[in-house]
């Protein structure tokens, strides 16, 4: 069985600083010889059905970043085994649809984002669990929700206020769901809108040993070691 980094909703271009090396470290760590991302990769602020924030990047202007920063998470996992395809990588294929534009007008996310190596899908199945994004999954346990539905191991993103493993049991088997938790940096423009919400993102990613899951809270705390002080980021 496999050693897989599990990497939470990144929102490119905006990650937390700190975010890309604290992944790396776990795939270093824990040995890891598969990587999954687990959707949202793109944050596509500009280019939504919702309100742009007046001094955000106009939609140029923010494929250049997140271009950028995807050729940093490219040389970082050149392979990536599956990239769920969230409901945020989605806007351009939404905004085209309600226009009568079909998807084979638009290019492919691995042209797109010059990912040769990166395997996107919805959904994909690794050694007995399921790897999805989320979308349609919310409340305070929306991992566990999604196993009872599948009745078999998720692993998901897509609520950034939650992250851990619950685990379920009936007569006949047991089963787990794991929140990932995400990679997003509150500071950034495109993520304002959670700034009066009481509860915030977890910034936190998984490992999947064997089968068996593991959350971890990524330590950026002030005076921890991915602390975004750390970190140099170009100002949005």
């Amino acid at each position: 069985m496999s050693r897989i980094l599990v990497i939470g909703d990144i929102h490119e271009p905006a990650t937390h600083p700190g975010y890309l090396a604290w992944c790396k470290h776990l795939h270093e760590k824990w040995e890891c010889d598969k990587v999954v991302m687990i959707g949202d990769v793109l944050d596509y602020h500009a280019i939504s059905f919702h309100a742009r924030e007046i001094d955000a990047p106009n939609s140029d202007q923010e494929y250049d970043l997140s271009h950028a920063a995807i050729a940093r998470w490219r040389e970082a996992f050149p392979v990536v085994d599956a990239v769920c395809i969230g409901n945020h990588d989605e806007r351009v294929h939404r905004l085209a649809a309600s226009v009568s534009i079909p998807a084979r007008f638009i290019r492919s996310f691995s042209d797109l984002w010059k990912t040769p190596g990166w395997n996107w899908v919805r959904e994909s199945v690794i050694d007995r669990c399921l790897f999805i994004h989320g979308t349609g999954f919310g409340g305070q346990q929306p991992a566990a929700t999604a196993a009872r539905a599948a009745m078999m191991n998720v692993a998901l993103g897509h609520v950034h206020s939650v992250g851990g493993v619950r685990r379920l049991s009936t007569a006949s088997k047991d089963i787990w769901g794991m929140d990932t938790g995400c990679g997003v940096d509150i500071e950034a423009v495109g993520m304002r809108y959670g700034r009066n919400m009481i509860s915030k993102p977890v910034l936190g990613a998984g490992v999947v040993l064997d089968g068996e899951p593991i959350h971890f809270a990524m330590p950026c705390r002030r005076g921890q070691e991915f602390h975004r002080s750390r970190f140099r980021k170009k100002k949005r």
